[in-house]
């Protein structure tokens, strides 16, 4: 039975991609015909969105019919080389008929590689009903100080040691994060908050954490595998540069539940069930909360074996597979969702729902790349209203629907699921690592935002076409693929929006519908200064101070939010990154904003103080310049 089912993939996918290299040739001459129909008359035209769309397809087509047609002139040169006795030429003729082969079955390619492919885009017109203590809020906290910009990554200088993800700025934004996220004014309030926010959204009544409730953390240890780590001592043996979860990231979390939160350390599980839990992670959490069960495949070491459930608990909704799930999961009453910033080869990007890859209770996933979107169109998840078992790991009620934090850590930030970290050059960070942390309490919006940072960045797997086609089917279930109805847990629940959806106004503003008060989808909430008063005394981290846009290229403007200080004379001086004075503006009584130019200021990052006539300090920020 298994054969046969595997003999009629076979042939149905056989014949799909016969039928999709003959769409593809005709799709070819159509844009070949209307790009010269439309650009010998007017060169500029090839400048207009639709030329640029249709120009990778034209430009492919040629491509091929260039190797097609060489392949025949060689042919015809062997021939013609051997019959005369000529083996030398003939040779050299068979290497060039092996080169056009290959150059045009590449290029036949290239209008479904990752490239040329785009995202649906839906830019701020949101789709779901948003989720939230706040609605459809996300939070994004970037501190530059969080990372050492001079880091190696390589031999002693790695990216997860200490010395260069600092662990005092990290707790910082982690802090940062939440208070923002809850509209409240410390750490303890703002985890009341969520946990009541997920009671009340759950049928659990208006309550908080309550005392002997279990707490699981999935956070993204892809590394973690064997032959990376050496068994007999749980060391890094392999790609010790390549970047996961940051462990001082994990250690803020911990410090979160266990000091402001009130869970005890036992009740705790962290880790990545189908990895290891290798030192470099036990050695920074370990040492402050031995307690806390750390999960991983073996349990060797001091770590937690992840048992799996007796029987399959989570069904695929295209009723081909089902899966065990760690029981740690189905013993707890809440999760907290820890993803990595990464774009994704097969998925376009990585973030908390395919996170969940790690939690199913097998070696490895790759059972469920079928339905996942692929690069080179070879597969049958690209496009739109296909099945996405990423839904069903949304949507499973213990995985997303027990979920009461999503993080993203975009401390490194990479462009592959397995990859070191990479230097960003997208608007705010201008080749520096990302150094971010982003969180939700709905899971749509912060990975609508995520696919957004991973777009900006990269231009390659992230535009996949139907990327985030997971997304509108997670956000409206009238977006669901044709025939499918997602029950992962098969109790008859159909949830009809999981969160909402839609992509940012543009890379550098990154507005939402919230943002320009358009529509009820995200709310991204920026945070461009942590701590940087509690380095020199300071109140650069004053919220008492507003430059928006921020970053920004010519003009921008400043605003307190206490009129209080209207009625006063001030000044504005703004001191470059080592703390230099570079400018003094004057800001009149009675004056409600002031605006501030660019003028002679290089990009980069500077600090703005407002001082009263008296010289009282009404607080700052940081601001970023661009070219």
């Amino acid at each position: 039975m298994k054969n046969s089912r595997f003999q009629l993939e076979k042939k149905w996918f056989m014949e799909r991609k016969t039928r999709t290299r003959f769409g593809l040739i005709l799709l070819g001459i159509i844009a070949t015909v209307w790009f010269l129909i439309r650009v010998i008359p007017k060169p500029s035209r090839a400048n207009y969105p639709c030329m640029r769309v249709a120009a990778p397809f034209a430009s492919a087509f040629v491509l091929y019919l260039a190797g097609i047609a060489t392949s025949v002139f060689a042919v015809k040169k062997i021939r013609t080389s051997f019959k005369n006795s000529h083996y030398m030429l003939g040779t050299g003729f068979i290497i060039l008929l092996l080169f056009a082969f290959l150059f045009s079955m590449y290029h036949s390619t290239i209008p479904l590689s990752a490239k040329t492919l785009m995202i649906k885009e839906v830019r701020n017109q949101p789709i779901g009903i948003a989720r939230g203590t706040y609605p459809g809020r996300v939070v994004w906290v970037w501190d530059p100080d969080a990372t050492n910009e001079n880091c190696t990554n390589t031999a002693g200088d790695y990216w997860w040691q200490n010395e260069n993800t600092s662990q005092v700025e990290t707790d910082k934004m982690l802090s940062k994060a939440i208070r923002t996220l809850t509209g409240t004014d410390n750490d303890s309030l703002a985890w009341d908050a969520i946990f009541r926010y997920y009671n009340q959204t759950h049928g659990h009544g208006n309550t908080g954490y309550t005392s002997g409730q279990k707490i699981a953390i999935k956070v993204n240890i892809t590394t973690g595998y064997i032959p990376n780590v050496d068994t007999s001592t749980y060391q890094r043996s392999a790609l010790t540069e390549y970047m996961d979860i940051a462990p001082q990231l994990i250690l803020s979390m911990l410090k979160q539940l266990v000091n402001f939160a009130g869970v005890a350390e036992g009740d705790i599980s962290v880790g990545d069930p189908d990895r290891l839990f290798f030192d470099h992670y036990w050695e920074i959490c370990h040492s402050v909360f031995p307690s806390v069960k750390y999960l991983d495949r073996f349990g060797k070491h001091g770590r937690t074996r992840a048992v799996p459930t007796s029987a399959p608990v989570l069904f695929y909704s295209d009723g081909t597979i089902s899966d065990s799930l760690p029981q740690a999961y189905i013993d707890a009453s809440y999760m907290i969702n820890m993803a990595c910033l990464k774009q994704h080869d097969l998925a376009g990007g990585t973030f908390c729902a395919k996170n969940h890859f790690g939690s199913i209770c097998r070696e490895w996933s790759s059972h469920l790349h079928y339905s996942l979107p692929s690069p080179d169109g070879s597969g049958i998840g690209n496009g739109y209203g296909k099945y996405r078992c990423l839904v069903d790991l949304m949507e499973h009620k213990d995985l997303g629907e027990k979920t009461a934090l999503f993080l993203i850590d975009g401390l490194w930030g990479g462009d592959m699921p397995v990859c070191a970290p990479k230097k960003w050059q997208m608007v705010p960070f201008n080749n520096d690592w990302p150094s971010s942390v982003i969180v939700s309490q709905d899971h749509v919006a912060i990975e609508s935002v995520g696919f957004d940072f991973v777009r900006a960045q990269f231009t390659t797997y992230s535009h996949i076409d139907g990327g985030d086609d997971y997304l509108h089917q997670a956000a409206d279930s009238a977006n669901w693929a044709p025939g499918i109805i997602y029950n992962p847990n098969h109790d008859g629940t159909r949830i009809a929006s999981m969160g909402t959806h839609e992509h940012w106004n543009n890379d550098t503003d990154k507005q939402y519908s919230r943002n320009l008060g358009t529509g009820d989808g995200i709310e991204l909430v920026q945070r461009l200064i942590t701590g940087i008063g509690d380095h020199n005394g300071n109140p650069f981290s004053s919220q008492m101070v507003r430059c928006y846009p921020n970053p920004f290229r010519s003009t921008a403007t400043i605003k307190i939010l206490r009129s209080k200080w209207n009625n006063l004379d001030k000044k504005v001086t703004i001191y470059d990154s080592g703390m230099k004075e570079v400018r003094v503006l004057p800001w009149m009584k009675n004056q409600p904003v002031l605006t501030f130019q660019k003028g002679n200021l290089s990009c980069g990052v500077y600090y703005l103080l407002v001082e009263s006539s008296d010289n009282t300090v009404i607080g700052g920020c940081k601001i970023v310049v661009m070219d």
